[in-house]
């Protein structure tokens, strides 16, 4: 079957979004220390400002569905682009704390909205190929989040301030606007989508929302709890703090080929359950590597929670499997996303609580152990659930 060059177009807009949903999230954490001496800022406000990503996209992602019902599917989406934009230039400009978080606010509630879209516009143009499209911006994302990563401290060094590196990630996102504004003139959705939309309420009356809900919700815990204490616990076990950086950056760097595979294999199999058990047991094994020697091939207990991490791809391609429209699919994306995403803001704090109680890793890394138990069995349900759609046939709107 041809690809007509709209279609195209419409993937590289896609494709080019994903690369911006979480760089400014994850850049924060290579020059906090240069963010905090310049503005003052305080270490309890640093550990609020670290959790900000998950508390915005829990809230933008809640209210995405909303926005598109007014503006229309891909107008929501230019507009969220825009605020990110100006949330970023804004924060660039910050020279005080409370400007720099509120700043931060704005853009962050951009990706917000975006993250909860995507699936859905997915749906809309490539009803058929929605494994194959979800790999190629679920790869960008995860590209996005590892150059972030990686490259984020080095910008600051070469243009000698963070001000400098972030500068990068504006044009980054500015690149994407002019195929995001072509998506919209070829769209037709300038009345929104307020007949189409099935509200959130609808979905939480499901199994399918509640199982899907925690499988994320798990599976985000985990990631966020990577991304904050990961390093932390490597360079508790006698490694460097660059050494410790680098086993991060296998997480996400292995994370990348994944990414592309895991929605395409999750759309196709006809039973995915044992492909969501074999990256579970990677988890277990990652965490428990960590737990008996973490200085024992430590390369490998980061490359098998790689593994596991691919779990988000497989999420996002759900979406898609387990309904039959896009209004189907923006309901489920957004609800999923808005418990998901509150239960990753409480799992990291979880993580430094019990740090701080014991004075160890040890039970930190068996909380995170430990939620493969839930999220494999949400996950075992939510592959083997129906459609959204025929749970909700009897529910009165």
């Amino acid at each position: 079957m041809r690809i007509s060059k709209t279609s195209l177009l419409i993937a590289l807009m896609v494709t080019m979004t994903a690369f911006n949903l979480r760089t400014i999230a994850v850049a924060i954490g290579p020059v906090l220390p240069s963010i905090q001496e310049e503005l003052g800022m305080s270490q309890t406000v640093a550990g609020l400002l670290t959790s900000l990503p998950t508390l915005c996209f829990a809230l933008f992602g809640f209210l995405a569905g909303r926005i598109s019902e007014f503006l229309g599917l891909h107008r929501a989406i230019l507009v969220a682009m825009v605020v990110n934009v100006i949330g970023q230039v804004a924060r660039n400009l910050s020279h005080t704390t409370l400007g720099f978080i509120e700043a931060s606010a704005i853009a962050l509630a951009g990706i917000g909205v975006i993250n909860v879209l995507l699936p859905p516009l997915v749906k809309r143009h490539f009803p058929t190929r929605s494994g194959l499209v979800t790999s190629l911006y679920t790869t960008s994302q995860s590209i996005g989040l590892t150059v972030a990563s990686l490259y984020t401290a080095p910008l600051a060094i070469a243009f000698g301030s963070w001000r400098g590196a972030y500068w990068v990630w504006v044009g980054s996102a500015a690149i994407a606007l002019p195929l995001i504004v072509w998506s919209v003139l070829q769209s037709r959705d300038w009345s929104g989508g307020a007949r189409a939309r099935i509200s959130l309420a609808r979905v939480a009356r499901t199994r399918l929302g509640w199982m899907m809900a925690v499988f994320f919700g798990m599976q985000s815990a985990q990631a966020y709890g990577q991304f904050g204490w990961l390093p932390t616990i490597y360079q508790d076990a006698g490694f460097s703090p660059v050494e410790a950086g680098y086993f991060l950056a296998i997480v996400a760097g292995v994370g990348i080929p994944f990414s592309f595979v895991i929605p395409n294999l999750t759309a196709r199999m006809k039973n995915p359950v044992g492909l969501l058990l074999v990256m579970t047991i990677c988890g277990i094994i990652g965490y428990g590597g960590l737990l008996w020697d973490p200085q024992l091939l430590p390369w490998l207990w980061a490359i098998l929670l790689a593994v596991a991490g691919a779990f988000f791809p497989m999420i996002l391609v759900l979406f898609t499997v387990h309904t039959r429209t896009a209004a189907g699919t923006a309901a489920l994306s957004g609800f999923t996303q808005t418990v998901g995403y509150v239960l990753a803001f409480i799992g990291p704090f979880v993580l430094g609580a019990l740090k701080d109680a014991t004075g160890s890793f040890i039970w930190p890394i068996w909380i995170q152990l430990l939620m493969f138990i839930p999220l494999a069995i949400c996950g075992t349900v939510t592959i083997r659930s129906g459609m959204l759609e025929d749970e909700m046939k009897d529910d009165p709107r």
